[in-house]
């Protein structure tokens, strides 16, 4: 029985890991194969020597200004609305989520904060950007901290927000009208509702009711030269419903977004392409990289550059466009090989004296402007150029002797380069029920073996000597089975509101919001105590251990110990989530409880 046992635990392990592998490739959108053409591939107009059929934006995002840190933000965004704004003179500009930072000082508490709004819209109002431009900003994060509902006084978005006050909205359509073609800019908020303080609201969530709402912006757009949606959360970072939330998405050229602040500056260049050929582009954070995006549409190419605040001059291949992002299935990538010029963008505070061009490592000519800028040309054969991949590279200098060097890859055929496999991953993999599937993976099978051995007996199995103290045994096993099943605490979830969080979802105000993070924290915490606690009671159970590996295994369980502790220390979420606390705070006394009376088995 005790080898059947053996088995039974081996096969449900691997049916586990087996499960765990084939869920994240389900996840995972990998790149198609075979992508239709554009109806409009080898039609002109074609990129050619004159400033026509071409128009610019710029995204920025995650600004944090924060009354924490001294509004360190606010200066460098001043300077972005007042002189980039300016200089770069865009048709519009998206401001993509996390505007205030709405965070203490310790890091822990978060609550909205009327003086960071402010400073928002006094910026607004000095540089005057929103008569300059038109400005859409939406909602991220941070700026529904502790946001009980969406008309709460609390949530002063609907206060501040040009776009609140002129769509009456959190998703809108906007749409650019020009000459060649209509536009639509659409913006998706998924900020789940209620806004629970940190860290649970760090997915976005989208009701099925919501996605039916954002389908009624996207029809009216059917028509468009392009579409293009901005969010602050990537959609990998939405919990919802992701077959429809990859066919919304799928209407449009590009998704732009934030969020994820590069992790850090680990991932620097946070590119996907989904399988049904459109972009998602992920943007680092504003507040500690200053970073932005220029985004140009050229006839009908789509094409993006990646700045730093105050780096000048702005350089901007525009034709022939990057490889690395062509879109066979949403532009005519054809107009390349059409196309009879070089079409450079250089923008600088002062004036560019010399935009120098090399093909393939050689100089072949200087580009001269069209009506004085910002836009350069250059005659060229793309014919020349049609086999295979080749290199462009563009270097800029201005009357203030600043230079910039731009080079990127071209393929004049149109055939696409792959992005980069890592970067990527970031994007297309579905992270919530990746994380699910990964928790319950673990969980069941740390569950399934304590059961397991338990009904063998477990007379030859490694966790006998944990299975016979049966006052270790079974109160240890009802604190796993609880964890994946039951509620882990009652706190206060938002000011005034109190809540129950469980590895499945949180209920706070009459409303259901789905696991997400929740079930990282419960992954976390099977991996780092539960499991090691198993071992460490089965060790202190068993006379068959040396000194040295005692010692070994009590400085794991004091380590253990101390991150318990610490995640104790940093909730969030008031006293009574430490009290009512069956799956946070509660481990602490049960685990020192079943260690002493490890340490004092009965004869």
């Amino acid at each position: 029985s005790d080898l059947r046992g053996r088995y039974a635990v081996a096969v449900i392990c691997s049916i586990c890991a087996s499960w765990l592998i084939i869920f994240w490739l389900e996840c995972y959108q990998f790149e198609p194969s075979n992508i239709r053409e554009h109806p409009h591939d080898d039609l002109p107009p074609f990129p050619a020597l004159s400033m026509d059929n071409m128009f610019w934006a710029l995204q920025v995002s995650d600004v944090h200004l924060s009354i924490a840190d001294g509004f360190v933000s606010a200066k460098p965004f001043h300077a972005f609305c007042s002189e980039t704004v300016s200089v770069v003179r865009p048709s519009l500009v998206m401001l993509t989520g996390d505007i205030t930072h709405a965070k203490f000082a310790n890091d822990i508490d978060s609550k909205q904060r009327e003086e960071e709004w402010k400073v928002y819209d006094d910026i607004l109002k000095q540089t005057n950007v929103v008569e300059k431009v038109s400005w859409l900003d939406i909602r991220g994060n941070h700026d529904n901290f502790d946001v009980p509902s969406l008309t709460d006084a609390s949530n002063h978005f609907r206060k501040i927000s040009p776009s609140w006050k002129d769509y009456k909205s959190y998703s809108y359509r906007y749409v650019h009208t020009t000459p060649y073609g209509t536009y639509s800019f659409i913006s998706l908020d998924a900020c789940p509702s209620p806004g629970l303080r940190r860290p649970y609201n760090f997915f976005g969530f989208l009701r099925n009711e919501e996605i039916m709402s954002l389908r009624s912006l996207v029809e009216p757009a059917a028509e468009d030269n392009h579409t293009l949606w901005f969010s602050h959360y990537p959609s990998s970072i939405i919990t919802t419903d992701h077959h429809q939330l990859s066919k919304l998405l799928g209407t449009a050229t590009v998704h732009v977004c934030g969020h994820l602040h590069t992790l850090g500056g680990f991932v620097t260049h946070m590119y996907g392409k989904h399988r049904d050929g459109h972009l998602e582009l992920e943007l680092g954070d504003f507040r500690f990289t200053q970073t932005y995006r220029l985004l140009v549409f050229d006839h009908d190419l789509f094409s993006f550059t990646d700045a730093k605040l105050d780096q000048w001059p702005l350089v901007h291949i525009a034709n022939p466009k990057d490889a690395r992002f062509l879109i066979p299935s949403r532009e005519p990538v054809g107009r390349i090989k059409h196309s009879s010029a070089i079409r450079i963008l250089a923008f600088s505070p002062h004036r560019i004296v010399s935009v120098e061009v090399w093909l393939n490592g050689k100089l072949v000519s200087m580009a001269t402007p069209v009506n004085g800028g910002p836009l350069f040309v250059l005659p060229w054969q793309p014919d020349l150029y049609i086999k295979g991949t080749h290199s462009i590279l563009v270097n800029v200098k201005d009357s203030a002797g600043q230079e910039t060097n731009v080079s990127q890859t071209f393929s004049a055929s149109g055939d696409p380069v792959a992005l980069q496999f890592f970067p990527s991953l970031f994007i297309l993999t579905h992270f919530q029920p990746l994380m699910k599937a990964s928790f319950l993976c673990v969980w069941l099978s740390l569950a399934s073996c304590l059961v397991l051995t338990a009904i063998t007996k477990g007379s030859h199995s490694y966790f006998a000597p944990l299975v016979r103290c049966k006052r270790v045994f079974y109160p240890f096993l009802m604190y796993v089975l609880w964890y994946g099943i039951g509620p882990w605490y009652v706190g206060e979830l938002m000011t005034g509101h109190l809540g129950v969080v469980g590895v499945h979802g949180i209920i706070v105000e009459g409303h259901f919001l789905p696991g997400s993070i929740t079930y990282l924290h419960g992954l976390t915490h099977v991996v780092l105590f539960q499991l090691p606690l198993t071992f460490y009671l089965n060790h202190l159970l068993s006379n068959q251990h040396t000194k040295m590996f005692s010692w070994i295994w009590h400085c794991v369980y004091v380590v253990m110990v101390t991150l318990l502790v610490r995640s104790i220390y940093a909730s969030p979420y008031g006293p009574l989530s430490v009290l009512i606390s069956p799956g946070l705070a509660w481990p602490l006394p049960l685990s020192l409880a079943l260690v002493y009376a490890s340490y004092r088995p009965p004869k």
